[in-house]
């Protein structure tokens, strides 16, 4: 079972989107998942959070039996050893930002949280990212005692970062049926949402909230 996600999010120049698209499910994506340990892969467009320019947000997941595939050998390590082809389409990205996540756990529309793991397979997510500033504690309390009986329709993810510069990524996995999920940042929930929203400092959370999957 997969229990660990390589989450990299990036904005795309839009003269070689489709270039890049077309290679990045044909050759790319392959290629990941024919290492060991490797298990699934899902890639979304942010439907509302292109910049001034117009490039366009991006994420694209891979899904691992642990953390240790994507350590062995890690992202950095893997990066000298590109191809010429990859390496060209990896200068199509803007702002790339990577992170190593392990499953904490994952919550149905029951609202009951059980081990974390699995693959990101819906039609439409939303992402939030956050470090907490420090409070942990809290916040994971937010969520599970707060947050989770708000939410309907929706498959909670909650992940923990091994490697990366936030802590904490949060997604929402809409269920067939209902509504398109909304990052909880978006939450009134009288005290703890002031709280809460004052953990929300990273700028995914603020830019990447409504994606749609194009792959597979």
């Amino acid at each position: 079972m997969s229990n660990a996600i390589w989450m990299i999010t990036y904005q795309l120049r839009r003269k070689r989107e489709a270039a890049y698209l077309e290679w990045f499910h044909e050759v790319h994506v392959p290629e990941k998942l024919a290492r060991p340990g490797y298990s699934w892969a899902s890639h979304y467009r942010a439907t509302n959070a292109d910049t001034d320019d117009g490039a366009p947000h991006y994420l694209a997941l891979f899904g691992g039996e642990t953390t240790s595939v994507f350590f062995n050998p890690s992202p950095a390590q893997l990066a000298p050893k590109q191809p010429a082809e990859t390496r060209d389409m990896m200068a199509c990205r803007v702002s790339s930002r990577a992170l190593i996540l392990t499953g904490e756990w994952v919550a149905a529309d029951d609202g009951s949280p059980s081990a974390g793991g699995g693959p990101v397979d819906a039609e439409e997510i939303s992402l939030t990212l956050c470090d907490a500033a420090g409070n942990d504690m809290d916040f994971g309390a937010w969520l599970i005692q707060v947050h989770l009986p708000l939410v309907t329709g929706n498959t909670i993810h909650k992940l923990l970062a091994s490697s990366g510069d936030v802590r904490h990524a949060i997604i929402h996995a809409r269920n067939v049926d209902a509504a398109t999920p909304r990052s909880f940042a978006d939450a009134t929930d009288g005290e703890w949402s002031a709280k809460v929203a004052s953990y929300l400092n990273h700028p995914l959370d603020r830019s990447l909230i409504a994606m749609s999957r194009i792959f597979p």
